[in-house]
């Protein structure tokens, strides 16, 4: 994780499928969400997307709260897995963490 003026980002990489790695990206996203600043998650780590880490990438939005902004460069089986779902749409993604940190300065 990493906070800046505008941003918080959480980093992601390898393979997030256990219990475990659940727990944590749940944790790290509820964390970053209480700095009231804008959450961007960097999956360019992330080679392969399940149901399980969409499901916890979604979950500030269902609680009432703003959904992280996802980066990549997306890996073509996550990027996949956000177009069959819908979710492309849903989230705000960006090909880079340089593009991402641009939108978020005003």
């Amino acid at each position: 994780m990493s906070e800046q003026t505008h941003l918080f980002v959480v980093f992601l990489s390898g393979d997030i499928e256990d219990d475990a790695a659940m727990e944590l990206v749940g944790l790290a996203l509820e964390s970053a969400g209480r700095s009231g600043k804008q959450v961007v998650v960097d999956l360019s780590g992330v080679q392969f997307m399940g149901a399980h880490l969409l499901g916890e990438l979604l979950k500030p939005g269902r609680g009432g709260g703003r959904l992280p902004w996802l980066c990549g460069p997306l890996s073509s089986p996550s990027a996949r897995t956000l177009e069959v779902t819908g979710t492309d749409r849903v989230f705000r993604i960006f090909p880079t963490l340089t593009d991402a940190k641009a939108a978020a300065y005003p």
